[in-house]
């Protein structure tokens, strides 16, 4: 049986955390700086730049702590960084009487953002062996 790396996975969501928490806080300002006609496609495209930068650097720095199984690593940095923000999301709007977030498509965004995750895992993976 192997080891896993607990280093690698806390170091991975950690980073995922902090990238996700920059994104909700810079998200509402984009919105009031482009809330004029058009510049609702910019802001859904920095949205979504955010979300895949989320999601690739923490697998990235997953994997390259853990120097191997970067697959692996990514997927569970991605999927456990998603559940964890989820969860904080749902504790938030109970203790601040925000509205209750939908978390039907959850476990869709766990596997989307695993896999995304996980691809840049593979990445650093590959480039560590390529550089050797």
């Amino acid at each position: 049986m192997k080891q896993i790396n607990v280093r690698a996975l806390m170091q991975g969501t950690l980073v995922f955390i902090a990238l996700y928490c920059i994104h909700l806080l810079i998200l509402p300002w984009l919105s009031k700086a482009f809330a004029k006609g058009d510049a609702e496609s910019i802001v859904f495209g920095v949205h979504q730049f955010l979300g895949l930068a989320t999601c690739m650097a923490s697998g990235y720095v997953a994997a390259t702590v853990s120097g191997k199984n970067g697959f692996f690593y990514g997927l569970g940095v991605g999927a456990l960084g998603t559940l964890l923000s989820a969860l904080a999301a749902a504790l938030w709007s109970v203790t601040m009487d925000a509205p209750f977030p939908e978390l039907a498509r959850l476990p869709f965004w766990m596997m989307v953002n695993g896999f995304l995750a996980a691809f840049a895992g593979l990445l650093a993976t590959y480039s560590d062996d390529a550089a050797d």
